[in-house]
């Protein structure tokens, strides 16, 4: 049913094969045609904000803009069109996803107003699927729509830290005599591309750069070399991820419990869960997790939910947890910048985040056809594959 230019199709040069082909020259023309008057109207308005706020502007930089034009104009555009052009030709199985309003959640918070822009554009999107679905009622598409998580406002540390990253301040405020050097004109660094790793990981870059370079190290240590600045000093390790940061003895390939750290250091989980900027800090013990929150342990269940007290989801948080820390490769110590005395905090430059417990993060939503039936409670997407499965059922 796929052929295209093969010698069976010789003397059908009008068949299937060639029409399909054909239809993708035509959507990708189309895309690019479109795009590029979409991408000419974002310059207009980034040179009028530019010419209202030169210093804000500035300060954004030229990757951001580059990341809204191809996100938010070049893959949103490409993404609905060859989509529309698979519910015309027929096929079965559809999954698209749209995710820049993601990144404007992140990069200005989720309800500025650049974020709802994004989202009426992919409103705009949505709207162009399901006229193309009504066209083609014979192929009885059932139309899904889902989202993966929420996002919450948070504040970026360095705001709280007077520009500091919190993987080099953890060390200053916890372990001052382990803290890790910056370099400086006593050592000068080359120019290379660990150089320029380093540099982003310093400056207030967008999170979505924070969250790709966190862990180049991890993946590409011959090519990054050592990266001092990412936060580890005589055995222990920092990575900030978003509203996280995972703290790691290294001496150990098991993760600690709460009283072995406290026989190293002692008070050092009490003492993180005072300072300024942090939510939780969660660590375990023989009998389960442990959630210290401004300076008191709460064991996590029915008799001590500590924080999350009161909450109609509490169950659902609790065992979010109890996953968290029963996976080896979660830190040792993992501090989290939500319901922090400075309200939500996130360890990357980041004005939006997920990934934490609350209720915006982790309420989710599915709108799916009137008539279909999805299971009952879901709480793991794994509990919808039976649903979807199905379909492919004869």
């Amino acid at each position: 049913m796929n052929n295209l230019f093969t010698f069976t199709m010789l003397k059908r040069p009008t068949g299937a094969g060639l029409l399909r082909a054909l239809s993708a020259f035509v959507v990708l023309t189309w895309v690019i045609v479109k795009s590029e008057v979409l991408t000419g109207a974002e310059l207009i308005r980034a040179l009028l904000r530019f010419l209202a706020d030169p210093a804000g502007e500035r300060a954004r930089g030229w990757r951001w803009f580059a990341i809204k034009i191809g996100t938010s104009v070049w893959v949103r555009e490409l993404f609905t069109l060859g989509v529309s052009r698979d519910l015309y030709a027929g096929v079965p199985v559809i999954y698209v996803n749209y995710l820049h309003y993601d990144l404007f959640a992140h990069a200005y918070g989720p309800r500025h107003r650049r974020a709802f822009r994004a989202l009426h554009r992919l409103d705009h999107s949505l709207e162009q699927l399901w006229r193309v679905l009504r066209r083609v009622p014979e192929y009885r598409y059932d139309l899904y729509l889902l989202s993966d998580h929420g996002q919450v406002d948070s504040t970026p540390y360095q705001r709280l830290s007077g520009g500091k990253p919190f993987e080099h301040l953890f060390f200053e405020q916890f372990f001052p005599s382990l803290a890790p050097r910056e370099a400086g004109p006593a050592r000068p660094q080359r120019h290379s591309l660990a150089s320029d790793i380093r540099a982003i990981r310093r400056d207030l870059e967008p999170g979505v750069f924070q969250r790709f370079v966190n862990y180049l190290e991890q993946d590409f240590p011959w090519a990054l070399g050592e990266l001092p600045e990412a936060g580890e000093a005589h055995g222990v390790r920092v990575v900030s991820g978003g509203p996280y940061a995972y703290v790691y003895f290294l001496d150990s390939e098991h993760p600690l419990t709460l009283t072995q750290i406290d026989q190293r250091l002692p008070g050092l989980a009490e003492e993180i869960s005072r300072s300024r900027g942090i939510g939780y800090v969660l660590t375990r013990t023989d009998d389960g997790p442990v959630c210290l929150w401004r300076g008191k342990a709460y064991r996590l269940n029915d008799d001590e939910p500590g924080p999350f007290a009161g909450r109609e989801d509490r169950a659902l948080v609790l065992q979010g947890i109890r996953d968290l820390m029963a996976m080896p490769c979660a830190g040792d110590l993992v501090i989290h910048g939500n319901d922090s005395a400075d309200g939500n905090v996130s360890y990357i430059p980041e004005t939006g985040a997920h990934g934490g417990p609350s209720s915006d993060e982790i309420q989710v939503f599915i709108i799916h056809p009137p008539d279909v039936r999805l299971p009952s409670p879901i709480t793991h997407p794994p509990e919808l594959y039976p649903h979807f499965l199905a379909y492919q059922e004869p």
